[in-house]
C-alpha cells in the first residue's frame, strides 16, 4: 500500500496490537492496553500486567489478585488480617487474653496476668491463681 493511504506508513506491522497507535510511535507496540498499570513495563512482557508494584511482597501472586498484597505469608495465622497490618501476625486469636503478648509467644495465652502467683500454672487453669502453694493445706481455700 502506498504511504499516502497507509494509516501506519512507517509501521510494517500496521498497528500489530490494534490499539490505534502505529508501532513506530507506540511505546508498547505489542500491548493493546499500553502498560495498563502504569509501571513502565508493557503488558506483553509484564509478569503482573495489572499490578503497578509487580508483586511487592514477593509471594508470586500479583497485587491486583493478592488478598494480602504486602504480606508475603498471605495471612499466615488465618485470622483474615494481613500480616503487614496484623499486630499478632502468627496468632490467629490476636492476643486472646489482651495482655499485649501475642498467643504464639505468650506462655499463658489465655491468662492476662501471666501466672500472677508464679507457680508455673497459668491463671486460666490454676484452681488457686493467687496462691503459689495451690492450697497447700488441702482445705479447699486458696
Amino acid at each position: 500500500t502506498c504511504g499516502d493511504v497507509d494509516s501506519c506508513a512507517y509501521d510494517a506491522e500496521n498497528d500489530a496490537d490494534a490499539d490505534s497507535t502505529c508501532g513506530d510511535v507506540d511505546s508498547c507496540a505489542l500491548d493493546a492496553e499500553n502498560d495498563a498499570d502504569g509501571d513502565n513495563v508493557c503488558g506483553d512482557v509484564d509478569s503482573c500486567a495489572y499490578d503497578a508494584e509487580n508483586d511487592a511482597d514477593g509471594d508470586n501472586t500479583c497485587g491486583d489478585i493478592d488478598s494480602c498484597a504486602h504480606d508475603a505469608e498471605n495471612d499466615a495465622d488465618g485470622d483474615d488480617v494481613c500480616g503487614d497490618t496484623d499486630s499478632c501476625a502468627h496468632d490467629g486469636e490476636n492476643d486472646a487474653d489482651g495482655d499485649g503478648i501475642c498467643g504464639d509467644v505468650d506462655s499463658c495465652a489465655y491468662d492476662a496476668e501471666n501466672d500472677a502467683d508464679g507457680d508455673e500454672i497459668c491463671g486460666d487453669v490454676d484452681s488457686c491463681s493467687y496462691d503459689a502453694e495451690n492450697d497447700a493445706d488441702g482445705d479447699s481455700i486458696c
